[in-house]
């Protein structure tokens, strides 16, 4: 069994990104609620979504590698863009010191949660062809991860920002695009993705913060 770094850290990322901000907002039912009612909407939710991608989400090796990475790549693309733009609402939101929380019905925790693991599954599987395994305990991880901040930061969950996350794993899932694509038509390399990374963070951070 081999494991990659790039697609750990890629999907230990995407997870802890998404599963962070499901958290969040299932601790802020929580304390309005006063019960385990909201984090079982949560659990329910990333449960819904989750284990299909596991299941089926293996078969996706049968198809040819080069086929997957187009694909895949373009998909890395498209929620890099996304992460991006949500990033850079984020800063102006802090700028300006604006708030967005709502409490409307108990259903929107499990609804969120649903959502978010969507997000999450989608750039899973696209990193399933190229280690399932490095994919899983990414995710595994991330999980994990949110469990322990839940507990351990539970007054202070819902002071947490995620735009300079976002920042970073966009920057991340531009690099693992570049190179995908490149894959299908040449020979590169890996060691290609801290280059592309670091390039790739200072202009996500100057898109994000500067324009």
């Amino acid at each position: 069994m081999v494991f990659s770094l790039g697609i750990i850290l890629a999907a230990f990322g995407i997870t802890l990104l998404e599963l962070s901000e499901a958290g969040a907002v299932a601790m802020i039912y929580q304390a309005a609620y006063r019960n385990l009612k909201p984090i079982g909407y949560a659990v329910a939710g990333v449960t819904t979504v989750m284990v299909p991608t596991f299941v089926l989400g293996s078969y996706i090796s049968l198809i040819p590698l080069d086929y997957v990475l187009f694909a895949a790549s373009f998909i890395l693309f498209y929620f890099a863009y996304k992460l991006l733009r949500s990033a850079r609402r984020g800063f102006r939101r802090i700028k300006k010191g604006q708030e967005d929380e709502k409490i409307e019905g108990l259903a929107v925790v499990y609804t969120v949660s649903v959502t978010e693991s969507v997000e999450a599954a989608l750039v899973i599987i696209s990193l399933m062809p190229r280690s399932y395994s490095s994919s899983l305990l990414g995710f595994s991880a991330a999980a994990v991860a949110v469990i322990g901040l839940a507990a351990v930061l539970r007054s202070q969950i819902m002071r947490i920002r995620l735009p300079h996350l976002k920042l970073v794993l966009s920057a991340l899932l531009f690099s693992l695009g570049t190179v995908w694509l490149a894959e299908v038509f040449t020979n590169v390399t890996d060691l290609l993705i801290p280059l592309l990374f670091l390039a790739y963070l200072g202009i996500s951070y100057v898109v994000a913060t500067r324009l």
